[in-house]
């Protein structure tokens, strides 16, 4: 071949196909009418080649159509099969219903509770296929509410079949097409008979529970595992005074709890649930009385097989009478072990004084007035033993019912005399101003002279011991109706609010941190308020707190009201008058001493060591007061004073008793032998002032 002449081959839409080519054994090219007819032929070829090569592309599409067409079978297949051996085997019933309420699909469970097989079963209704009518026309509303809602719908039913009655939850659904247009309902169905009846047989659990706790005394509560509360029994309601489930579904119910005791309460509560453990705390728990009440709070965890807290059960326990009492018996013990501290130290004050006296008289036997003072001192330190004794022993018996006061016709004066006869030089040691606002006119009392005075002494010296040096000590006294009033005040360390009620309680100091020295036993008022309720009084303490002083009030009844001056002045303890004096004791230096005081003052004295002297100068010199010591030579200070009584003069001389014994005994020979007053040595000079100043205090009123 020597020639070759090649053509293009185009389709109508100039898409290249290929070429044509002829070839020739001898050079040779082609004229125009050969290259004419081959172009024709060429176009020719060229439409046959397009149609032949369309028809491959056809079947390679119709054979991967059908390939893919297989598998989307076989997939879909797959997919069937998979759905409906799931649908089989759920316990669940699973159908769907076409818009005229006729079953398409019911799964085997669903097949097996209608006892029917598929072919007899599709297509027909819930009436066809057996169920009661009003069962049937309570779907067909179902259905028709769905395919008019587009919305799910869920319900409860009994229902009998193959399985016996039971009891279904069921929910209906709508089926839509693409256009968003319902196509069919789809149903689930699932037995729930077991469940019911388990839920009736928490509900009859729950309710025998709640009856039985609210029989209980207790207050009982219940919370989830997260620690919310769930129930509270109806005694928690009746005690917090709320309506029955108002406290429920809270973590803790702080709003009802002490403020001081919610922070800790609260982070053990938390505590518990965080770690599973019990619980137990006290608290106060808001009464409905808007009280505060002590409760024991205990919890416990409830647990699964797994250990898991399912449940916390818990009561509380109003302990608060208990808590009151337990706090009482750790208060008395603690006061008890203080007193018993406090009894050692003020029993071991007086004994020091007592051993240097002894030391004194052993080694200066032979100084009389070294032997004198050295007497004193241990009298005057066997004293404060003595009533320090005699206060506990005075407790002791009137809170065993064996205390026996003696009543009768009372002066007030009189009383306050021998109070401030004990007080007096407690109160100057201190640098105390003594303030005295008495009636002028004298008021009776129905009772014991010597206990009224002990209280007067008592409250007088606690004010005196709480007031800081340089303080001012008040008492004043008024009549109201038929009840005198008297008050003790003072400018001292005050009482705070909270001790107020507990200031007349055994072995109660108000400051603990005084002194050992100042503190005393803490009877002192204790013993007061006993003795005013022995006297059908009452007793009260009033403070404005810390620093601001305190006031003691005590209420007696009066004998006979005293007509009252239109303005009580204070009394007075400054004689500005001159008497004659007589004074007899054998203790010279003493006497001696006083005489000469006295005489400076402007009075006339007479000094008489023994009893025959003393009545003699008293008949000579008829004095308006007489100072006798009991225990004078040849004649005792009792037998004087009779003597001195059956004088022309005698009946108006003011008779003062001075001796080194206190008790009531010696008081009350004093007074049946015709004193008028009773002193106590040590005498100072102050309390002999006091006397010639207030005659009336002293002067003996004989009925």
């Amino acid at each position: 071949m020597r020639a070759c002449w090649s053509f293009p081959l185009h389709s109508p839409g100039g898409r290249v196909l290929g070429t044509l080519a002829f070839y020739h054994p001898a050079p040779r090219l082609p004229g125009a009418t050969l290259t004419s007819e081959i172009g024709y032929f060429a176009d020719l070829v060229a439409l046959l080649a397009e149609r032949h090569l369309r028809e491959q592309e056809n079947a390679a599409r119709h054979a991967r159509s059908q390939r893919e067409l297989a598998a989307m079978a076989a997939a879909s297949e797959r997919e069937r099969r998979l759905y409906e051996t799931v649908l089989s085997n759920t316990p669940d019933l699973v159908y769907v219903f076409d818009l005229e309420h006729r079953f398409t699909y019911a799964n085997a469970v669903l097949l097996q509770m209608w006892g029917r097989t598929r072919e007899e079963s599709l297509g027909k209704t819930c009436l066809e296929l057996g169920y009661p009518d009003w069962h049937a026309a309570m779907h067909g509303r179902e259905i028709e509410q769905v395919k008019a809602t587009k919305a799910p719908i869920r319900g409860e039913v009994p229902f009998h079949g193959t399985f016996g009655r039971r009891i279904y939850d069921y929910i209906f659904v709508p089926i839509l097409n693409p256009q968003g247009e319902v196509e069919a309902v789809a149903g689930t169905t699932r037995d729930v008979t077991e469940r019911k009846r388990f839920e009736e047989e928490l509900r009859d659990s729950e309710q025998r529970f709640r009856t039985i706790t609210n029989a209980m005394p207790q207050m009982v509560w219940t919370a989830l595992p997260d620690g919310t509360i769930d129930y509270h029994n109806e005694q928690f309601y009746d005690f917090v005074g709320l309506e029955p489930g108002a406290a429920e579904g809270r973590t803790w119910a702080e709003d009802m709890l002490h403020p001081d005791d919610q922070a800790g309460a609260g982070t053990a509560w938390a505590h518990s649930v965080a770690t599973g453990t019990p619980y137990e705390m006290t608290y106060r728990l808001r009464h409905r009385s808007g009280d505060y009440r002590w409760i024991l709070a205990r919890g416990l965890p409830l647990r699964n097989e797994a250990g898991a807290v399912i449940k916390w059960l818990g009561t509380d326990t109003d302990i608060h009478e208990k808590k009151l009492v337990e706090e009482a018996l750790q208060d008395a013990n603690h006061r008890k072990d203080e007193f018993l501290a406090m009894l050692a130290h003020e029993l071991r004050n007086p004994l020091a004084p007592i051993r240097t006296g002894l030391d004194i008289l052993r080694i200066r036997s032979g100084d009389a007035q070294a032997t004198q003072r050295a007497t004193d001192i241990m009298e005057r330190q066997l004293r404060q033993m003595v009533r320090l004794v005699d206060d506990l022993l005075d407790v002791s018996r009137i809170n065993t019912g064996k205390f026996a006061i003696k009543m009768g016709r009372v002066e007030l004066k009189a009383v306050v005399n021998d109070a401030l006869e004990v007080v007096r030089s407690y109160i100057e040691l201190h640098g105390h101003e003594l303030v005295l606002d008495l009636p002028d006119r004298p008021v009776f009392l129905h009772g014991d002279a010597t206990r009224l005075a002990q209280i007067l002494s008592n409250l007088l010296n606690n004010a005196a011991k709480y007031t800081n040096r340089g303080g001012r000590v008040t008492l004043a006294g008024r009549v109201e109706e038929k009840t005198l009033v008297l008050e003790v005040s003072d400018t001292g360390i005050g009482i705070a609010p909270e001790m107020l009620d507990s200031v007349f309680e055994m072995f109660v100091q108000v400051d603990s941190t005084l002194e050992r020295t100042n503190a005393g036993l803490g009877v002192g008022l204790s013993l007061a308020r006993k003795l005013v309720e022995l006297h059908g009084g009452t007793i009260t303490a009033r403070s404005e707190g810390l620093g601001s002083g305190s006031c003691f009030t005590v209420r007696l009844p009066i004998v006979v009201e005293p007509e009252l001056p239109t303005k009580p002045t204070p009394a007075a303890f400054i004689s500005t008058e001159t008497y004659r004096i007589l004074l007899a004791d054998d203790n010279v230096d003493f006497v001696n001493s006083i005489g000469a005081l006295l005489t400076a003052m402007g009075h006339s004295v007479v000094i008489t060591h023994n009893g025959p002297d003393a009545l003699a100068a008293a008949a000579r010199f008829c004095p308006d007061y007489a100072f006798l010591d009991i225990g004078l030579p040849q004649m005792s200070g009792y037998d004087l004073a009779r003597g001195i009584r059956k004088l022309s003069c005698g009946a108006m001389t003011a008779l003062i008793a001075v001796t080194g014994w206190g008790q009531e005994k010696d008081r009350q020979l004093a007074f049946e032998a015709g004193f008028d007053h009773h002193m106590v040595k040590p005498v100072r000079f102050e309390q002999i002032e006091e006397i010639l100043g207030n005659r009336s205090i002293i002067k003996k009123l004989r009925t």
